[in-house]
């Protein structure tokens, strides 16, 4: 049995014939003895109130008396133990069933004088009733009063009470297999219904999705299927985004090294100022390749949850000096002035040096490729013990419509960084990197007048 609706049509019909069979068992074997059971607590608790009036108020005892046989029709006698009647109930209508005068013999009879009460029963002489019959001895050990009462004929009940259960049974299951059946499309219906969108998103249609219906665990569970779905559908973007880009980016200076190193060897093998040429161009755009694998593995290492963080004090004013020394030649060639400015020589910061190294190779990087023919500041200023540095430049600023994404992987503002090599996730890597020290970090921009990254750091004192 493989399909739930069929589990759960078997487990409302196993219901359904387990409390049938409870009540059969209930029927068969105990509802005679609870039947009796009862004949006896109603008898016991009818004499005992009877010998408290009769001790205590003669007159009520037989007013009492009267209304028990004529309510209940639980007849009472009154006799001494030698079998002499003092009162009986009911004669005065003709329809006297007391038996104490005959009962009141033999072992019964040592039984009460034993144990101060008995029971048993016996069978009236006129009616041909079964009487259940319970006496009780009074303090004097000379009176006795018993009370008996008809045992009504249970086996012809019992057997109505079978036939109307089978009856009862034979609906039950019906009803049961109707119930199941409704309850299994019910509750089936979004699982079928999610059971198609993951079988469409193993297809490869990253569009599918559930609509969720219901607030239980069948809807959570759909609305994580969504979640999922929603992931997995970044995912198959950037896959794809990573392949055409790498593809891209990894082709040009590939080629540009297969070009460079066929000319050096068939057509300037004799002079060898064009080969030194050729040799330099193949070791920039070979360095250009591994920063692009460096930048590639970073990310991956970013995406897995694998960036390790090894913190330390550092002065983050002569790791910004270092930065710009660093990119002076290549802001050189585009008449650009790099500058670091500060309201005091040091801030000690506590950080990983590595990393705060990569942001500023990444944000200079990024400023000096939009920035032609001006100016790239490291603005670093103190705060309420707090350090904010701002790299701000001069260059052709973001376009309003792309800020929200510039830090995006794989994103390229208007496919600029093409032309230069850009691979489009160093500001990716440095979003990360601000995160996992738990910086705060943002960029404001104007098209044709600049941009200004900033993060800002807490201070040691």
């Amino acid at each position: 049995m493989k399909k739930i609706s069929h589990k759960l049509i078997l487990g409302m019909l196993m219901v359904t014939i387990l409390s049938v069979g409870i009540l059969w068992l209930y029927q068969t074997v105990f509802l005679e003895r609870n039947y009796m059971n009862s004949r006896v607590e109603i008898l016991k608790r009818s004499t005992e109130e009877l010998t408290e009036l009769y001790n205590t108020e003669p007159d009520s005892f037989v007013e009492n008396a009267e209304k028990l046989f004529m309510e209940r029709n639980i007849a009472t006698e009154v006799s001494s133990v030698d079998g002499q009647i003092l009162y009986s109930s009911g004669n005065t209508m003709g329809r006297g069933q007391a038996s104490g005068f005959r009962v009141l013999r033999g072992d019964y009879l040592e039984e009460l004088l034993r144990s101060g009460e008995a029971t048993t029963t016996t069978i009236h002489q006129r009616q041909n009733t079964e009487l259940f019959t319970y006496s009780m001895l009074l303090e004097d050990r000379e009176t006795v009063i018993t009370t008996s009462l008809p045992i009504e004929p249970i086996n012809e009940t019992i057997n109505i009470l079978k036939r109307q259960l089978l009856n009862i049974s034979l609906i039950l299951i019906v009803v049961s297999i109707l119930i199941g059946t409704f309850f299994s499309r019910f509750f089936l219906r979004p699982i079928r219904k999610l059971n198609q969108s993951v079988n469409a998103l193993a297809a490869g249609d990253m569009e599918t999705r559930v609509d969720v219906e219901t607030s239980d665990e069948i809807g959570e569970l759909s609305g994580n299927f969504n979640k999922m779905a929603e992931q997995l559908s970044k995912v198959d973007r950037l896959r794809k985004d990573l392949v055409a880009n790498v593809s891209h980016e990894l082709r040009t200076p590939l080629g540009l090294i297969r070009g460079y190193a066929e000319m050096s060897k068939d057509i300037h093998r004799d002079d060898p100022q064009s080969r030194e040429e050729n040799l330099d161009i193949i070791i920039e755009e070979s360095e250009r390749l591994g920063r692009m694998v460096d930048e590639m593995l970073d990310m991956s290492r970013i995406q897995s949850g694998n960036m390790d963080l090894w913190q330390e004090e550092i002065d983050i004013m002569e790791l910004a000096q270092s930065s710009v020394n660093k990119y002076s030649i290549m802001a050189e060639d585009k008449n650009i002035k790099l500058s670091v400015m500060g309201e005091k020589e040091s801030f000690n910061v506590w950080v990983d040096r590595r990393r705060m190294e990569q942001v500023f190779h990444n944000l200079l990087s990024n400023a000096i490729t939009h920035t032609e023919n001006g100016n790239i500041d490291i603005v670093l200023t103190e705060k309420k013990n707090v350090l904010r540095v701002d790299i701000r430049d001069t260059g052709s600023g973001i376009p309003l419509d792309q800020i929200d994404h510039i830090w995006d992987r794989y994103y390229k503002i208007n496919n600029s960084n093409r032309a230069i090599g850009g691979s489009g996730i160093g500001l990716s890597i440095t979003k990360a990197i601000f995160e996992a020290h738990d910086i705060k970090f943002g960029v404001e921009s104007t098209p044709g007048r600049g941009s200004d990254f900033y993060f800002e750091i807490p201070i040691n004192k």
